[in-house]
């Protein structure tokens, strides 16, 4: 189900419960990030596990402190409800910012298989 198609200030969010699967990519930084994210945690309350694992894609080329708690949030969430959890942080090759943030997020979730993972072009995914 997708959550947000994403636009100049806002990222794609597409959550797949049936296969354990949670993709957001692209920018985060609006001035209400309560319209973005609480409807993907309305709809992780609403739903049952449907797998025992979670995968969840991340790339982001700029977060706003915001957006890092709520998905700080929804990963804390979804790491309770599924047996296991893979992140994979995708991040561009020159932005130190954003691989900085995936290991603050690596250190705080050590049960998780979490992957950094540089690429060239965030927007070719």
């Amino acid at each position: 189900m997708i959550i947000d198609n994403g636009n100049s200030d806002t990222p794609y969010i597409n959550l797949d419960t049936i296969n354990g699967k949670l993709t957001i990519m692209g920018k985060s930084y609006s001035n209400h990030p309560s319209l973005v994210y609480e409807p993907i945690m309305s709809e992780i309350d609403k739903q049952n596990l449907n797998s025992p694992k979670i995968t969840i894609k991340i790339g982001l080329e700029i977060m706003n402190s915001t957006s890092t708690q709520y998905i700080f949030r929804i990963i804390t969430i979804l790491q309770e409800m599924y047996e296991e959890t893979v992140i994979y942080w995708y991040y561009e090759d020159d932005d130190e910012s954003m691989m900085d943030e995936g290991r603050v997020f690596r250190e705080s979730f050590p049960n998780s298989d979490f992957k950094l993972i540089s690429v060239k072009d965030l927007r070719e995914m």
